[in-house]
C-alpha cells in the first residue's frame, strides 16, 4: 500500500515529459527482447540446415569418388566441360598408349596426337560446346594404337570421352584409319596431278580410260574430266596406242618419244606408261621447246661451223695440250694439209715441224724461236699479232687469242692478195682518173674544208673556169665569181653548193638532185652525192635539148586528153540528145499500133514495123555509148545480187526470140553444170548475152543452131555462144573489141560495131575476162568468164 500510495505520489508529482520519456524505454526493452527471440531461433535454424548441407556434401563426395574409381578402372578418360570454367579430366588411359598423365599436357592435343587429328578434334569439340553437336572420331597414336574419341552432351555437360580399343574393334580401327589415311593420300596426289601440266591417265586391263587430269582433258579438247572419259578421247593415234599397250602387254612398261597435236599445234611429248594391278597409268611429259632448243643448239653448231667453213680466213683451236680439237676448210687448204693428219688432232709443235720440213714455215727466223713465240701465245694474258713471210712468198697476219681454260684460237689471214690488191687499187684510181677525164658529165669533188679536190675538164668546159683557177684548189664560195654564167633560179644557187659541201652534220648532208637555168637559156641537172670522209661530189650535165623534146611530148599529150575529153563531151551529149526524140518516136509508133487511133492498112502497119525496129536499134546504141560513156568516166556502178542462172538465159534469149523466128535459128542451151545462182548485175549479164546472141544470131545461116552453154567450176562462171557462120579472119578477131569496129563478112547486116565492146567493159567491170576463139569457116565461140565477187 506504502509503495502504490508513493507510486502515486510520483505519477501525481511526474510532469508529461517524463511519462513520455518512460513510455519510449518500455517500448525500446519490448523491441530489444522481440529482436533476441527473433535472433535465437534463426541461427537454430541456419545450424539445422547446415548440418543437412553437410550431409549431402559428404553423400556427394562419396558418390565422386565411386564414379571416379568406376573411370579409372574402366581405363578411359573423360573430360567434361561445363561453361566457360577450366575442363575437368578424369580417368587414365594406360601408359602403352603413350598418353600424358598431367591434365594440363592431355588436354594441349596437338603434342601428343597427330596434327590432322589433333585440330579436327578441336573444331568438333568448339562445336560440341557451342551447338552441342556429339561426334566419334578413331585417332592412330605415334605408337600405332587407335584410340577412340566421343563426345556428347550430359545436362548441361559437354563431356569428351578418351577410350583405348582393343581386340576386333582395334583392328577394324586400325583399317578404318588406314582407309582414311589412304583415301586422303590418293585425294592428295589426285589434286596434284589435277594441277600439274602434264597430261595424265588412268587405264584399265581391257585399255579403256577411267581416269584422267585436267591437263589431259584440257589437251584433248574435251569440256570436262567426265566428259573426256565418257567420250573416251585418246591423246593419241591408234598407231601410238597399239605400241604402248603392246610394251605395257609385254615388258610392264614403255617409254618413248611420242608427237600429238595440242590445240592446233603438233608437239613433241616423252610418255611413260607402266602396268599395275588394275590395269596401268601414264604420263605424257611436253618437251617441245626442249627438242626445239636442242635442235637450235645442234642447228646454231651446225651453222657456226658451216660459217667457219666458209669463212676465207682460216681458223684452227688447240687444247690446253696444245693439241688441234678444230679447224675449219680454209685451215686444211692454207697449209695443204691432209684431213686424216688433222683428224688425228696433232699438236701445236708437231704440225710446225711438218710444214718446216715442206718448206712452208718462215726461215728468217731459226726455227726454235718460232717454237719459243708460238708456246708464249698460249701462255700470254691477251691476245697476240705476228706476221709471218713465208718461204712460198705469201704473207700471213696470225692472230692468237688465249682462252680462260686453256689453249688457244688461231687465225692465220692470208695477206698476199690485200697487198696484191693495194697494188692494184693503185692502178686502178690511175684508170678512174682517166676515166673521169673523158666523161661527158661535169664532175667536181669537194673536201670537207669546201677546197677543190679534183674535176674533169667537162667542168672546167661547162663553166668556163680557167686552167689557173682549177689548179689552185680554190673554195667552193669563189667559184659563183670565177663563172661568166649566172644561174636563173632563186632555189638554186652557188651558195646552196656550198652549204652542202661545208655541212658538218650527217643530217645536212644528203643527196640531193634538181636542175635549173643559166642565164645564155641552157638547162642543167646537177646532183649533190656526200662521200666518205666528208667530201661531197657535185655533177652537172646538159639538159636542154631532152627537156626541150620532153615539153613538145607533154605539150602533144595535153592535146590527145583534151581531144579525148571534148569526144566523151560530144558522145555523151549527142547521146542525151537523142535519147529524148527517140523515145517519143517509139512512144508514138506504139501509139499508132493502139485501137484507139484507128486501124492501119497493110503498107502503114509494114512502114510502122520498120519505124519500131529502127528506133529501137538507135535506142539500143545509144544506151551502148551511153554505158562505155559512164564505163570510161568511171561512174557505173555494178547493182550485185544473186542472179538466177536460168531465169537469166531465158530474158535474154527472149530479147532475140524475134530475130530467131524471123531467120529460122534455134537455140541449145546447156546447163548441165551451170549451176543456180552467180554473184552479179544480174541486168548487165543479160546485156551481155542480148549482144552475144544477137551477134551469133547476125552471123548463123538461115536454119542453123546457136549453141549457149554455162558452167561453174572452182567459184567461176563461164557463159560461150557458139554460131555456125563463116569465122573470123586473124585480122578481124584482133580488132574485134575495138569499139565501133564493124565486121560485115558474113552477116545479115552491119551494126554499129559496138556489141563485143559492151560484152567486154561490163565483163571486165565484173573482173572477168572475155575470149574469143574463131577460124574461117568454122564458126565462132565468144566466153565469158564471170570470177566470184568478194564485195567489201
Amino acid at each position: 500500500m506504502q509503495g502504490q500510495t508513493q507510486a502515486g505520489q510520483l505519477a501525481a508529482n511526474a510532469s508529461p515529459e517524463m511519462v513520455l520519456a518512460l513510455a519510449l524505454a518500455a517500448l525500446v526493452l519490448a523491441g530489444a527482447l522481440l529482436m533476441a527471440v527473433w535472433h535465437i531461433r534463426q541461427r537454430a535454424r541456419l545450424l539445422e540446415e547446415a548440418e543437412r548441407l553437410r550431409g549431402e556434401l559428404a553423400d556427394a563426395q562419396s558418390l565422386a569418388e565411386l564414379r571416379a574409381g568406376i573411370i579409372a578402372t574402366a581405363e578411359q578418360r573423360v573430360v567434361a566441360y561445363a561453361g566457360r570454367t577450366a575442363p575437368e579430366v578424369l580417368g587414365q588411359i594406360p601408359r602403352e598408349y603413350d598418353a600424358p598423365r598431367e591434365p594440363a599436357a592431355f588436354l594441349s592435343f596437338r603434342d601428343w596426337m597427330p596434327a590432322y587429328d589433333a585440330m579436327a578434334l578441336e573444331r568438333e569439340i568448339d562445336r560440341l560446346r557451342a551447338a552441342a553437336e556429339p561426334f566419334r572420331r578413331e585417332v592412330e597414336l605415334a605408337n600405332g594404337r587407335p584410340l577412340e574419341v566421343v563426345g556428347r552432351t550430359v545436362g548441361a555437360l559437354a563431356v569428351v570421352r578418351f577410350t583405348p580399343m582393343s581386340g576386333m574393334r582395334e583392328e577394324l580401327a586400325s583399317l578404318r584409319i588406314e582407309r582414311q589415311r589412304t583415301t586422303a593420300t590418293i585425294e592428295t596426289m589426285q589434286s596434284l596431278f589435277d594441277a600439274a601440266p602434264m597430261p595424265m591417265w588412268l587405264r584399265a586391263r581391257t585399255n579403256a580410260l577411267v581416269w584422267v587430269n585436267t591437263a589431259f582433258a584440257r589437251s584433248v579438247e574435251a569440256e570436262s574430266v567426265d566428259a573426256a572419259i565418257d567420250r573416251q578421247v585418246e591423246f593419241f593415234n591408234a598407231q601410238d596406242r597399239a605400241a604402248i599397250a603392246s610394251a605395257v602387254g609385254g615388258k610392264g612398261a614403255f617409254r618413248g618419244g611420242l608427237t600429238a597435236v595440242v590445240e592446233g599445234d603438233r608437239r613433241n611429248f616423252d610418255v611413260i606408261e607402266a602396268a599395275g594391278p588394275l590395269g596401268s597409268a601414264g604420263l605424257a611429259v611436253d618437251v617441245s621447246a626442249v627438242e626445239a632448243v636442242r635442235r637450235e643448239l645442234k642447228e646454231t653448231l651446225r651453222s657456226h661451223s658451216e660459217t667457219l667453213d666458209h669463212l676465207t680466213t682460216a681458223v684452227a683451236r688447240f687444247d690446253a695440250r696444245t693439241q688441234l680439237t678444230y679447224y675449219n676448210a680454209e685451215f686444211q687448204k692454207l697449209f695443204d694439209l691432209s684431213e686424216s693428219y688433222l683428224d688425228g688432232k696433232p699438236d701445236h709443235v708437231a704440225i710446225m715441224d711438218q710444214l718446216r720440213t715442206r718448206g712452208i714455215m718462215p726461215e728468217d727466223r731459226p726455227l726454235r724461236d718460232l717454237k719459243d713465240e708460238i708456246m708464249a701465245a698460249y701462255r700470254a694474258a691477251r691476245p697476240t699479232d705476228a706476221l709471218w713471210h713465208l718461204a712460198d712468198g705469201r704473207t700471213l697476219r696470225v692472230f692468237a687469242s688465249p682462252e680462260p681454260q686453256g689453249g688457244a684460237t688461231w687465225v692465220f689471214e692470208d695477206l698476199t692478195e690485200k697487198f696484191q690488191l693495194e697494188s692494184r687499187l693503185n692502178a686502178l684510181v690511175r684508170l678512174q682518173g682517166e676515166t673521169l677525164d673523158y666523161l661527158k658529165e661535169a664532175v667536181a669533188v669537194f673536201g670537207q674544208d669546201g677546197r677543190l679536190r679534183l674535176s674533169n675538164p667537162t667542168f672546167a668546159e661547162m663553166w668556163d673556169f680557167s686552167r689557173e683557177f682549177l689548179a689552185a684548189k680554190p673554195h667552193i664560195r669563189a667559184f659563183a665569181a670565177a663563172t661568166p654564167y649566172a644561174i636563173r633560179d632563186e632555189a638554186v644557187s652557188w651558195g646552196r653548193f656550198a652549204n652542202s659541201v661545208t655541212a658538218f652534220e650527217e643530217g645536212a648532208r644528203l643527196t640531193e638532185s634538181g636542175e635549173f637555168a643559166l642565164d645564155d637559156g641552157r638547162m642543167q641537172s646537177y646532183g649533190i652525192v656526200p662521200l666518205p670522209n666528208g667530201q661531197t661530189m657535185l655533177t652537172f650535165s646538159d639538159v636542154s635539148v631532152a627537156r626541150q623534146a620532153e615539153r613538145m611530148l607533154r605539150e602533144r599529150n595535153e592535146a590527145l586528153e583534151e581531144a579525148d575529153r571534148i569526144k566523151n563531151d560530144f558522145v555523151q551529149h549527142v547521146s542525151y540528145e537523142l535519147r529524148s526524140p527517140l523515145t517519143n518516136i517509139i512512144g508514138f509508133s506504139q501509139l499508132l499500133r493502139s485501137f484507139d487511133t484507128g486501124p492501119l492498112n497493110a503498107r502503114q502497119s509494114e512502114y510502122l514495123d520498120y519505124i519500131i525496129t529502127s528506133t529501137r536499134a538507135l535506142m539500143t546504141i545509144v544506151n551502148d555509148i551511153l554505158d562505155l560513156a559512164s564505163i570510161d568516166a568511171g561512174t557505173l556502178q555494178l547493182d550485185l545480187s544473186d542472179v538466177d542462172i536460168a531465169r537469166t538465159l531465158e530474158q535474154a534469149v527472149e530479147a532475140v526470140e524475134d530475130k530467131l523466128q524471123h531467120n529460122n535459128i534455134r537455140i541449145e542451151t546447156d546447163l548441165a553444170g551451170a549451176g543456180t545462182t552467180m554473184r552479179a548485175d544480174g541486168k548487165r549479164v543479160v546485156q551481155i548475152l542480148f549482144n552475144l546472141l544477137s551477134n551469133a544470131v547476125n552471123f548463123t545461116p538461115a536454119g542453123g543452131t546457136v549453141r549457149l552453154t554455162v558452167r561453174q567450176s572452182g567459184g567461176v562462171t563461164e557463159f560461150a555462144v557458139a554460131d555456125e557462120g563463116p569465122g573470123m579472119a586473124p585480122d578481124a578477131l584482133a580488132r574485134a573489141f575495138e569499139r565501133f569496129e564493124q565486121n560485115a563478112v558474113g552477116g545479115r547486116k552491119s551494126g554499129a560495131g559496138l556489141g563485143l565492146s559492151i560484152v567486154k567493159s561490163f565483163v571486165e567491170l565484173h573482173q572477168g575476162e572475155v575470149e574469143i576463139n574463131s577460124s574461117q569457116g568454122s564458126g565462132t565461140i565468144v566466153t565469158c568468164r564471170f570470177p566470184a565477187i568478194e564485195e567489201a
